[in-house]
């Protein structure tokens, strides 16, 4: 997905669904940029493609929980599932160039957004 058409998404989502989209966010996420806060779905939103490592809160979901559904269900309901994000864009940090870095989210918000080394 390009850096337009992951901008096109996002705001076909906000149209959509504004009430999961904070106001103060949303900006963040046009731009691409993952912001301390955002949940999950967000991240998606901002940072584009991405791989992921989920740890599900035991006392919530059973064995074998597809970790998608646990990944996404943090942006309704969070619960004590950890998970990491990894991204590659240009936008992120803003210098023209493409990085790579993870997100770590702890009751369904970023809490811990850090640069990967290439």
């Amino acid at each position: 997905m390009t850096t337009q058409e992951r901008h096109d998404y996002a705001q076909e989502m906000f149209d959509k669904h504004p009430e999961l989209f904070p106001e103060e966010r949303r900006a963040a996420i046009l731009a691409g940029i993952v912001t301390l806060g955002m949940a999950p779905f967000e991240a998606k939103l901002a940072g584009g493609a991405f791989s992921y490592k989920v740890t599900a809160d035991a006392t919530v979901w059973p064995p074998h929980s597809d970790p998608l559904k646990v990944m996404w269900a943090q942006s309704q309901k969070a619960d004590a599932s950890e998970i990491w994000m990894s991204f590659r864009n240009l936008t992120q940090f803003q210098d023209g160039q493409e990085h790579a870095f993870r997100v770590h989210f702890a009751a369904g918000r970023a809490v811990s957004i850090d640069p990967l080394d290439d």
